[in-house]
Order: C-alpha cells, then sequence, then structure tokens
C-alpha cells in the first residue's frame, strides 16, 4: 500500500507576486522546505524585456528549487500579456503528468493563464484579503473567488481571513505567520508549519486518488456489465 509520502505530488509549482531574492518572507520560508522533498519550481510576475518572442529563465536556488521569471515584450495589452503567458507555461508543462503536481497559488492573477489545468492538488496560501485593499480592481476580487472555489486547500496567514474564505470553501487553515499576530505563543514554527501542511496536502492528494480510482473502477464495471 502507498504512503501519503508516494501518493504526494512530486512538483510544485508556484505562481506568486513576490520576487524570490527580495526578502526571506513566507514563501522562501515554507517552499526551501519543501524542497526538501519535492522539486520546486517559483514562477515570478512577468519582466517586460524580451526583444521578440516570450521566454521563460531559470535559476537555480538550489538543488531541487528553480525560480522562473516570463520575459515578454513591452507594450503588450491585458490580454496579450495573459495568452502569452499561457504559451509559456503550456511548453513548460507539454510533457508533465499533472496528476504528480502541486499548483501553489500566492497571486490570484496566475489563474487567468492557469485555469484550464488539473493538477493533482491545488493550494492558495493566501497571504492578504485582497478583496479589502482599497482600490481593488473587481476583477481581482472575482479572480480570487475562483481560486477559493477550485482550490483543494486555502492556508491563511492570520485568524482572521478564514471566517470569510469559509464562506465559500470547507477546507481553511490558519498557519500565521511571525509578525501577523500579537500573541506569539500561538505561531508555530517554520518547521512545525511545513510539517502541518505537508499531512494536509498528503490527506487531499491521497483522497483526490482514491476518488479518482473509484470512478476509474465504477466505470470499469459500467463496461464489463455492458458486455454480459
Amino acid at each position: 500500500m502507498k504512503s501519503f509520502v508516494d501518493m504526494a505530488p512530486k512538483n510544485l509549482l508556484c505562481f506568486s507576486h513576490l520576487r524570490w531574492d527580495f526578502l526571506l518572507q513566507r514563501p522562501q520560508q515554507l517552499l526551501l522546505r519543501f524542497a526538501e522533498h519535492t522539486n520546486i519550481y517559483y514562477v515570478e510576475n512577468p519582466v517586460f524585456d524580451a526583444k521578440e518572442d516570450p521566454y521563460l529563465s531559470f535559476g537555480t536556488r538550489s538543488e531541487t528549487l528553480w525560480k522562473m521569471v516570463p520575459h515578454l515584450r513591452a507594450g503588450l495589452t491585458s490580454s496579450q500579456i495573459t495568452k502569452s503567458l499561457g504559451q509559456l507555461m503550456d511548453a513548460f508543462l507539454e510533457n508533465a503528468k499533472l496528476e504528480d503536481w502541486t499548483f501553489w497559488y500566492y497571486a490570484a492573477s496566475a489563474l487567468t493563464f492557469t485555469k484550464k489545468y488539473k493538477p493533482g492538488i491545488i493550494v492558495y496560501d493566501c497571504m492578504d484579503e485582497v478583496s479589502m485593499f482599497r482600490r481593488c480592481p473587481e476583477e481581482m476580487s472575482i479572480l480570487e473567488k475562483k481560486l477559493v472555489e477550485k482550490a483543494d486547500l486555502i492556508f491563511t496567514q492570520s485568524y482572521t481571513i478564514p471566517a470569510s474564505k469559509k464562506v465559500f470553501h470547507p477546507s481553511v487553515y490558519p498557519f500565521p505567520s511571525t509578525g501577523s499576530l500579537e500573541d506569539t505563543a500561538q505561531i508555530l514554527s517554520w518547521d512545525d508549519t511545513y510539517t502541518a501542511m505537508s499531512h494536509l496536502i498528503r490527506d487531499a492528494s491521497a483522497g483526490k486518488r482514491s476518488q479518482y480510482e473509484y470512478y476509474q473502477n465504477k466505470n470499469y464495471n459500467r463496461q464489463l456489465f455492458s458486455f454480459s
């Protein structure tokens, strides 16, 4: 019988609005730990310096962690940016078995060019309540709601965010970071946070695979009976 470790997706593709090399923040603290057992691909927001065709640059941050930066031409419209990013993701994931992948979102905006994919697990690690930002574009609030509905697991940085997320999703887990609470006794260490998140991801992955196998067997039995 496979263990939860064996059943968990082996690759993690993270979409973030934060630059990896800028500061050591929540994404780096967590993903450096996940990289001990998982291949991590950290996708930053695009830079607009490509002379012609769009491309991805890769920077190695450890043996199992890569920073990926999309390079696009300057002057593109919003729809052209989305199309270019989608083409880059299609090329990157061309031969990937998506059931072996976790998609990890810090930026709901990445859903514009990744919504068609069906990875093994989708995680939304919500650092901020986007809809509470002043002058937040309506499309960003809509994208976040769609991501909440699509995600298998939602992690949050504080205890105040989950109440709003639970309206749309049953699997919301608060994991406050240092500085987000006055009572530091309520904050787990980064190692404990990583361990707890890992177990939740493995349980979710095992549940999805069990469900998939159930329907596969059900369809197979239906085919057998149709020929009897």
